[in-house]
């Protein structure tokens, strides 16, 4: 049927159809549902399997235990300091990545897939005979150009040789942005036409048409949708809100998804929502600001523009590349609380110009759905084709 495709199993051949092994771990901010739904929709004759590697390693005790007693040994004991570090480390050092290699080869070794495909890089879902397709938002060695010594720190050598694993055992990487595919080619010196940024889709959208009138824009109400509140910049947000209400009285700020505490006028904090919930405020929005310090892509800022807002937001990570800086809003860099007041104030002090960027947003944002992103990567999973241009975004 197609290249990739014609060592089918006896079952495919008696007209089954192929079959593939959708491997994830945990929800992934319900990438790992809308993913799966895209490709059943999209590729019907396929049918897949999926299975939770997090959840099928945290009931297997044995592994757990040899991942927690390798921490130390691999991190140091500095590691028990605080439950956020000790996290992020018993599920990112050679113990974990071995073991969970293990279980999945017992699990699905003989199981005769046509292709699996794996979410984030947490784990290798590469079985014997069977090309494994990744697709993964960031990379450990971007985590080393991005953060400090802050937080949950960096990952480890050992760490950093298992994931390169994942890559060189994989049949096609595909990343969300071009951030990332480049750290894979220059960083893990991965082929570069086995690498590609093929994008994401957004989590909400508009369940009926747009209202893009000149006075929902002239509304200046700005929305932030995030759950770090400091990760995601809100700490600048604050700063360059309060001074661009100096100049604007009338600008609101709406801040969904966390519950900082903040007694500003103007400012409403709703905190945590369902995602159905959310598709009001976006609505009702007139730019949006989620000014990141770090940030391996943002699916947010595609949410955004698949409501016609503009964006103002900082150059951390794959921001620059979903975001076109003075047409569909505006960039500054990450921490300067000054030039995002600057860029605010640009943006919403004329209605005009805040629809007209956020119009050339809701175009731009076309490109980036759940059904575009099946179609691109199951074109080079089905069809075995070489070279990755022709695969992605047009960044």
């Amino acid at each position: 049927m197609r290249d990739t495709l014609n060592n089918m199993d006896d079952d495919s051949h008696r007209g089954y159809g192929p079959r593939a092994l959708f491997a994830t771990f945990g929800r992934f901010s319900h990438i790992n549902a809308q993913l799966l739904d895209a490709l059943e929709m999209e590729f019907p004759e396929v049918t897949f399997e999926t299975f939770n590697v997090g959840e099928a390693m945290r009931s297997n005790y044995a592994g757990m235990l040899s991942s927690l007693v390798n921490v130390p040994r691999e991190y140091g004991v500095w590691s028990f300091r605080s439950r956020a570090v000790l996290r992020y480390r018993l599920f990112r050092n050679k113990a974990y990545f071995n073991t969970a290699e293990k279980l999945l080869q017992e699990r699905f070794g003989d199981h005769r897939f046509n292709f699996t495909v794996q979410t984030q890089s947490m784990f290798s879902a590469a079985l014997p005979n069977c090309p494994n397709f990744v697709y993964t938002d960031h990379v450990a060695r971007a985590r080393l150009a991005d953060e400090d010594h802050e937080g949950t720190g960096y990952p480890s050598e050992p760490w950093l040789d298992c994931e390169r694993r994942i890559y060189e055992k994989a049949a096609h990487v595909f990343t969300f942005g071009p951030k990332i595919r480049n750290f894979l080619i220059e960083d893990y010196g991965i082929a570069p036409n086995k690498v590609s940024a093929i994008g994401a889709g957004a989590s909400v959208r508009p369940a009926h048409p747009l209202n893009t009138s000149l006075d929902r824009y002239g509304r200046r109400n700005i929305l932030f949708v995030g759950v770090e509140w400091d990760r995601k910049g809100g700490p600048e947000l604050i700063e360059a809100f309060v001074k661009v209400r100096q100049s604007l009285p009338d600008v609101t700020l709406t801040i969904v998804g966390c519950s900082p505490e903040i007694d500003i006028e103007g400012c409403e904090v709703v905190g945590r929502l369902p995602l159905s919930e959310i598709e009001g405020y976006f609505r009702r929005a007139s730019c949006f600001c989620m000014p990141s310090r770090v940030e391996p892509f943002g699916i947010v800022f595609l949410e955004a523009m698949q409501f016609g807002l503009p964006i103002v937001s900082t150059t951390a990570g794959d921001i620059g590349a979903i975001v076109r800086n003075g047409e569909t809003g505006w960039l500054v860099a990450p921490k300067d609380g000054a030039g995002l007041a600057q860029a605010l104030f640009q943006v919403l002090v004329s209605a005009e110009t805040c629809r007209e960027m956020g119009l050339a947003g809701l175009e731009r944002g076309e490109s980036f759905t759940w059904g575009g992103v099946a179609r691109r990567l199951m074109a080079y999973t089905l069809a075995g084709r070489e070279g990755s241009a022709a695969m992605e975004v047009n960044w």
